[in-house]
């Protein structure tokens, strides 16, 4: 074989080399597309707890002489504070941006973006605005949850108030179904016997407790024993 064969068996034996490298490259991406298609966190003991806060016109109503804003206030940040680290925290919000939009809820501090300095941060300038999409983010908070892997938690903090038009019902069931245990905190009139009990309800029925701003200090102990 003379020296021009040689060269062009060389040139051409590189070049599949680096065909064959670019190959394995893209094959090597895709199989971890394939592997974590849905950035699902891992399975084990996890714990995830999703808060949803009621940040809507109705919390400048006051109980008691004082905003009902201030007293959410107080308690989220008892819960960021007092959560044991292992507690995989997110924070939705619903009715802060929009004064109108029944669909005024989204994810403001998601599981993987977890900041516990950041939400106290992020409590402290949220004022109310607009409706209260109750049922509606409780359907997306389950949607939230249906992405990790553990056990499952959302904590409603609200005054009950529900401007959506979901039927609430259906959207517990859902809850429900997905393993999900719901509790609440009522920051509201406590008079009203009726909301009082739809709120109870809504929580017992999926494994969850009824608190009020007198007792929320009971509900890390409840979040504990799930430890």
């Amino acid at each position: 074989m003379g020296d021009r064969s040689v060269r062009i068996l060389l040139l051409l034996l590189l070049i599949l080399g680096i065909f064959l490298g670019i190959y394995e490259g893209i094959w090597e991406q895709g199989a971890r597309k394939v592997v974590n298609p849905d950035i699902l966190l891992p399975a084990g003991n996890e714990i995830y707890l999703e808060v949803i806060w009621d940040a809507s016109g109705s919390m400048w109503g006051r109980e008691y002489g004082v905003e009902k804003i201030i007293r959410s206030k107080e308690v989220l940040k008892t819960f960021t504070s007092e959560i044991p680290e292992r507690v995989n925290l997110g924070l939705r919000i619903f009715g802060a941006r929009r004064v109108d939009d029944l669909k005024d809820s989204f994810l403001a501090i998601p599981f993987q973006e977890e900041d516990r300095e950041g939400i106290l941060n992020f409590i402290t300038n949220v004022k109310p605005l607009g409706k209260s999409p109750i049922a509606y983010s409780l359907r997306e908070a389950k949607d939230d949850l249906k992405k990790v892997r553990g056990k499952k938690f959302i904590l409603l903090v609200s005054d009950g108030i529900d401007n959506g038009n979901l039927p609430t019902a259906e959207v517990i069931r859902e809850i429900k179904d997905n393993d999900i245990i719901l509790h609440v905190v009522h920051i509201g009139d406590l008079n009203d016997r009726e909301l009082k009990l739809k709120l109870k309800e809504m929580a017992e029925s999926t494994g969850g407790r009824y608190f009020t701003y007198q007792d929320y200090n009971k509900v890390i102990p409840t979040l504990k024993q799930y430890e």
